[in-house]
């Protein structure tokens, strides 16, 4: 018998398409090929061809589970570049204080967020932000005395 032969036999006799039947074998129960194959009662070369074709193997799961993961880091500051505005001159620029590291920390935030908007998600360089954002975090912890009292309660 041919491939689509066995394709309309396994299709009558679950009364699924051929494509549900192999993502519940597949990624609900995960099998692999041989329990597949002798649940389905079929070679398991033919059990092997369809989980290719409808792409059930593991690692083509994980490669387009990262593919939609990428997809979806392209809008992921789509909201913030309606306020970013990387032209606007810092204030505090010849300080050396506080206000000063914070907004040149806030402007590298604003920086990487449009760089990685512009990238698709894609440019190494925005691997940085999530340093800054955590820096950003510090100093705001540091101005609100959080960490202050974080370090007093470690000198108990």
């Amino acid at each position: 018998m041919r491939y689509l032969q066995y394709k309309g036999l396994i299709e009558r006799e679950y009364k699924k398409s051929l494509k549900k039947i192999m993502y519940e074998i597949c990624v609900e129960k995960g099998l692999n090929a041989s329990d597949g194959a002798k649940s389905l009662g079929i070679a398991k070369e033919i059990f092997v061809y369809w989980r290719h074709h409808y792409r059930f193997e593991r690692r083509q799961l994980l490669f387009d589970q990262t593919v939609k993961e990428l997809d979806g880091l392209k809008d992921l500051y789509a909201e913030d570049m309606k306020t970013i505005k990387l032209d606007k001159p810092l204030q505090f620029e010849d300080e050396e204080s506080i206000r000063g590291l914070e907004e040149v920390i806030v402007h590298m935030i604003d920086y990487y967020k449009y760089l990685h908007y512009n990238s698709d998600g894609l440019s190494l360089e925005t691997a940085k932000l999530p340093l800054f954002q955590f820096s950003h975090n510090v100093v705001e912890r540091y101005k609100e005395g959080a960490l202050g009292a974080e370090v007093n309660g470690h000198t108990k």
